[in-house]
């Protein structure tokens, strides 16, 4: 099926360019029009149209709220995302840094007052409550808002379950684990649905501390205290061998995993022999030690593809979500477990 990137790709021209073209939505020059025109008739591309909204209220425009894109994962996510947008044609994206001031208002504002067709977040609002208040599409990434907004996020318990193996099947009897404030943790019940806690992530570290300790294995944490500073990263990976240098494992995030080996072949260990090293995301910067090891990946191109499905979903019953709340459901994307390539 022909989609708006081949237009794009055919024409010379941005995606951006494009959608203002076909949505007819803004200013191009008349050259660019007219490749862009000339692509669209002889690729046959046709545009799609939403339920319940003329296309001429469409601005093209979608909103997207990152905690931050120092972190190779969110920088990730936010590439896969624009890629799905143009499916749905909606390719620009109104980006937005939770950690820069006012990104989250501006957005918010935007969104309210119809500059923007809907919202995806993976950033914890600052009002929650306001968030849902709006009664506009939005989807959130691994974030519990409101049961009126959908949530997609990875299978935490799987995954948990899949680092746990992989540290059993290397005779693991020390795993130092690596995370972020231990006071995102709370004392409840795991609901597999996630709706328990605003940070659904807390579920894969305390399944696999409990599963862990059930087969004697001792599990010690050391703390990130902040996804967007990369230097907490190395400072981690330090501190997890001074700390604990009997340690024979250790289960962290792609950077804290590339950090500690590095500091394993610093101390003369071994990798696997001596310190197994699983890196949790799978992104490029696992193999940014220059080691092959072993990841559970987050399968962030189905991520991508579920926030964008189902943003077009809220899209197209604008102004009904509120209707919908018995149908909110948590969707779980699997993970795989494999080596780091080049």
């Amino acid at each position: 099926m022909v989609g708006m990137r081949d237009v794009a790709r055919k024409a010379g021209v941005s995606l951006s360019t494009v959608s203002l073209v076909v949505n007819d939505t803004g200013y191009v020059s008349q050259d660019m029009h007219d490749r862009v025109m000339d692509a669209v008739k002889e690729l046959g591309y046709l545009p799609k149209k939403r339920l319940h909204r003329a296309d001429s209220q469409r601005t093209g425009l979608v909103g997207v709220l990152m905690p931050t894109l120092n972190h190779p994962f969110f920088d990730a996510l936010l590439s896969e995302i624009t890629k799905q947008l143009a499916t749905i044609d909606e390719a620009p994206v109104a980006m937005g840094v939770a950690e820069v001031p006012a990104a989250e208002t501006v957005l918010l504002d935007m969104l309210r007052h119809k500059k923007l067709d809907g919202l995806i977040t993976a950033s914890h609002a600052e009002d929650e409550g306001s968030v849902a208040a709006l009664e506009a599409p939005i989807v959130a990434f691994d974030r519990y808002i409101d049961p009126s907004i959908p949530i997609v996020q990875s299978d935490w318990l799987q995954g948990a379950r899949l680092a746990c193996e992989q540290l059993l099947a290397g005779g693991a009897k020390h795993v130092v684990e690596m995370g972020g404030p231990r006071s995102q943790f709370r004392d409840i019940p795991i609901d597999s649905e996630g709706n328990d806690t605003s940070f659904p992530t807390t579920h894969y570290h305390r399944a696999l501390e409990e599963e862990l300790a059930t087969r004697g294995v001792r599990v010690d944490y050391v703390q990130i205290d902040h996804v967007a500073q990369l230097p907490l990263f190395s400072k981690a990976a330090a501190t997890a061998f001074e700390t604990f240098p009997k340690l024979d494992a250790i289960m962290a995030p792609d950077i804290a995993a590339a950090y500690s080996v590095q500091q394993a072949l610093k101390r003369g260990l071994k990798i696997p022999q001596d310190v197994q090293i699983v890196a949790y995301d799978g992104t490029f910067v696992a193999d940014a030690a220059g080691l092959r090891i072993t990841a559970v990946r987050q399968n962030i191109g189905a991520l991508a593809h579920g926030l964008v499905h189902f943003l077009e979903e809220e899209m197209q019953f604008d102004g009904k979500r509120r209707d919908r709340r018995a149908d909110r459901k948590v969707i779980p994307v699997r993970l795989i477990k494999g080596d780091t390539t080049r």
